[in-house]
């Protein structure tokens, strides 16, 4: 250090860029806004001069001070009783210090000690400002112990099974995934060991065969098998400690991002609780959100906060911060959260897109309608350019309804001077989605009917037919039905069935008691279970996901529907078609030469298909179906009308789940408030004053109401939650089904057995926050 110099302080000021500047300072005060740094330099004439560098203080990341010279020794000093943390910082810096734990989450920020004897400095000052985050470098495991979040013997196994699957070999996964066989495996280890010989007995012309290349050679496993199975051991290798933990069910996934925020001195937030600032996400590069999948909450001047899932992921933080030119604020939330909402923006940004290139097709038809002089109702003139027009806006009004989750597409024609209403049910309400120019309304629906192979020029009666489409990688089937109306027009309505995987039974919104019952109802080797409700209220789906329960190796089971809608391995499914003869029934037949354990059989639409469900069910088979009734107890009666024995019915039958789709409160904007006294009794009315005083526990009764943001497109809804009611048999029930009681008996005596009807579900949700009041009255009768 030159002698001018031996009373400054010699440092490293880093910068928030990631560039550093080195010299001196005479003091330095942590709540300076400017540093004044002393940069000894060469003039023109090579003599030494210093230089005074003006450092804005929000500029910085850190200071450190070095050490003085002849300090660095060699030796080990003893450490002190302050814990490690590793400090991240713009640009992938990080310090490994010690420090005090009170001090890091002061402003403008705090002093902390490098770990290392042999580093250059002897303290570092870190801005609070220029941090990315503070690691705690106490393991994983170690504060989820001392949390009393888990035992210190689960975090062992957690350890054991982290190492398992690491060393998962691609063989076993095969195996796991169902793609093949073990004993495959071991005939293709066996071939693998041979080449393996034969490779070292002539180096030069054989090598050594991978176990993937030996299945796809002998035909027992596809590449793209090995290509999912090679993905998945790359996964398990990649796993941390609190994956395995989150698998193995030792801990949730909420506990462990709770934890994780806590390590890395940052904020936990429950998305679903926390209110989101659209213009954040349109701060932030849509390809950013798609590649770490973050979520922007909250924006201002000079600070932009993300929700992540992994504190460790620091490069959006950098990138954003020198394109943004602002403070980046990390928060932590749960990874499924992060998924669901950071794939919500992305959807949103497409669906602009898509409603510009919409705008661009309207814009062209317009331009087109004045070009031309208009047609009789008679005609259907597809031109060059208006079919190329035409064609654009039935395939981007596809796309939309089915990025949208809607069901159904409604084109409504209202003759020659009103336009064409174009509309999508969504979350089972309809709403408008465009307005088409009226002189095209006969060129559109004869796009439709050409698309589903029916009759353009015939207009005065119903026709029914399909389309099939692929968007994406997902393959659609639309039911396209039309109908005449005044005008000459014609109305078309397409159901949008997409095939999809089953979802979880946990995934589908029972109560933990129905839920609890339901898993017991489907391990019986033997009887009838039904799924029963309107059309559109979720029937496949719950049967699909109680199949799902209990789909392994061990059972054969069979499916009939029409059409198929939900696939899953191991299932053997087939489409009926009554239009040659191949209907529920004759299905039915054939399974029952089939050797089966479980059947489903996707509608009893008629006395034959029960009474043969019945039968099989008898017989030692296990049988799931769906019937159009408005409530379990009336399932009963319906059947026993229908014409079917009541012994063997009554014998047969293991449970009925009657169920709604009602809209589900969007968790982004839902709005907590104390229920009026007229509100309180009609809720107490329908759920009765004993069950709602039980779970008040002497609180005051509050609901949640719809509000309206983004995320929801304003509506205040988003999605929506299924609503049960589960009729099980009893003794009582079978003795009432023998001696063909009412409706009203039957449910008197499922009440008295524990059966919680469908508006008192509904109620108990409406009490949770998932929806309200007024969505479980439109969906349930009193």
């Amino acid at each position: 250090m030159p002698a001018e110099h031996a009373s400054h302080m010699h440092v490293t000021l880093g910068l928030v860029s990631g560039q550093n500047r080195v010299g001196y300072l005479k003091k330095f005060d942590p709540a300076a806004s400017d540093l004044l740094l002393i940069c000894p330099r060469k003039n023109a004439e090579g003599r030494a001069v210093d230089v005074e560098l003006a450092v804005p203080a929000h500029d910085l990341c850190f200071v450190a001070f070095h050490k003085a010279v002849g300090d660095d020794d060699g030796h080990t000093e003893e450490r002190d009783d302050r814990p490690d943390f590793c400090v991240h910082l713009p640009g992938s810096r990080k310090f490994v210090v010690t420090a005090d734990p009170d001090a890091v989450d002061r402003k403008p920020g705090f002093f902390a000690d490098p770990i290392s004897h042999y580093s250059w400095f002897e303290r570092i000052f870190f801005y609070a400002h220029g941090i990315n985050a503070v690691e705690d470098m106490a393991p994983l495991g170690s504060l989820l112990v001392a949390a009393g979040v888990v035992p210190p013997d689960a975090i062992k196994d957690g350890l054991r099974e982290q190492a398992a699957l690491q060393n998962t070999p691609v063989g076993q996964i095969l195996v796991e995934q169902e793609a093949v066989t073990s004993e495959a495996v071991e005939e293709a280890a066996t071939l693998q060991e041979q080449s393996a010989a034969e490779a070292e007995k002539n180096p030069r012309s054989n090598r050594r065969l991978r176990l993937g290349e030996v299945l796809v050679d002998a035909g027992l496993a596809t590449e793209q098998d090995i290509e999912d199975a090679l993905a998945e051991q790359k996964r398990r290798r990649g796993m941390r400690l609190g994956q395995v933990l989150v698998e193995m069910g030792i801990v949730s996934e909420r506990e462990i991002s709770e934890t994780l925020a806590k390590k890395f001195n940052l904020e936990f937030v429950d998305l679903n609780d926390r209110k989101i600032d659209p213009e954040a996400a349109d701060e932030v590069p849509l390809d950013i959100i798609e590649r770490f999948e973050l979520v922007p909450l909250s924006t201002s001047d000079t600070e932009l906060v993300l929700a992540m899932a992994d504190p460790l992921e620091m490069e959006p933080l950098d990138l954003l911060r020198f394109s943004l030119g602002k403070k980046i604020r990390e928060v932590v939330a749960t990874p499924s959260q992060i998924e669901r909402l950071s794939h919500h923006y992305i959807e949103q940004r497409a669906r602009d897109e898509r409603a510009a290139e919409l705008e661009a097709i309207l814009q062209e038809l317009h331009a087109e309608a004045e070009r031309h002089v208009r047609t009789s109702d008679a005609d259907v003139r597809l031109d060059d350019t208006q079919d190329g027009a035409i064609v654009r806006m039935v395939n981007q009004i596809i796309i939309d309804a089915f990025r949208r989750d809607a069901s159904d597409i409604h084109i409504e024609p209202n003759g020659e001077e009103a336009p064409v209403q174009v509309r999508f049910r969504i979350d089972g309400v309809c709403e408008t989605y465009r307005e088409i120019p009226a002189a095209h309304r006969a060129p559109l629906v004869a796009r439709i009917k050409i698309m589903a192979n029916l009759d353009i020029t015939e207009r005065r009666k119903p026709q029914d037919g399909k389309i099939k489409v692929q968007v994406g990688s997902r393959k659609l089937e639309l039911r396209v039905a039309t109908v005449p109306t005044v005008n000459r027009d014609e109305d078309v309505v397409l159901r949008i069935l997409a095939s999809g995987d089953a979802m979880p039974l946990e995934q589908l919104s029972f109560s933990d008691e129905n839920l609890r019952e339901l898993r017991k109802a489907v391990q019986t080797p033997y009887g009838l279970i039904l799924a029963v409700g309107p059309t559109g209220s979720g029937k496949t789906t719950t049967l699909h996901a109680l199949l799902g329960s209990i789909n392994n190796v061990e059972r054969k089971i069979w499916t009939a529907e029409d059409p198929v809608e939900i696939t899953q391995a191991g299932l053997r499914q087939v489409q009926v078609h009554p239009d040659i003869g191949f209907t529920f029934a004759n299905a039915l037949r054939s399974f029952l030469r089939a050797d089966p354990d479980v059947i489903m059989v996707g509608e009893m639409r008629d006395k034959e298909t029960a009474t043969i469900g019945i039968e099989a069910s008898l017989t030692g088979h296990l049988v799931f179906s769906t019937l159009h009734t408005n409530s379990a107890p009336e399932t009963v009666t319906r059947l026993v009308d229908m014409g079917l024995d009541p012994f063997s019915f009554a014998d047969a039958l293991v449970a009925v789940v009657a169920q709604r789709l009602a809209r589900r409160l969007c968790v982004s904007c839902r709005e907590k408030y104390e229920a009026s006294d007229d509100e309180r009794n009609e809720i107490a009315e329908l759920l009765g004053e004993d069950r709602l005083a039980e779970r008040l526990d002497g609180r005051p009764l509050t609901l949640w109401r719809a509000k309206g943001c983004s995320l929801c497109d304003h509506k205040g809804y988003r999605g929506r939650v299924g609503i049960h009611e589960l009729l099980l048999t009893s003794e009582e029930l079978r003795q009432a089904i023998y001696r063909r009681q009412s409706v009203d008996d039957i449910r008197r005596v499922a009440r008295e057995s524990g059966m919680r009807t469908l508006i008192e579900d509904g109620v108990e949700k409406c009490l949770d926050g998932i929806t309200d009041l007024s969505q479980i009255l439109a969906v349930c009768s009193r």
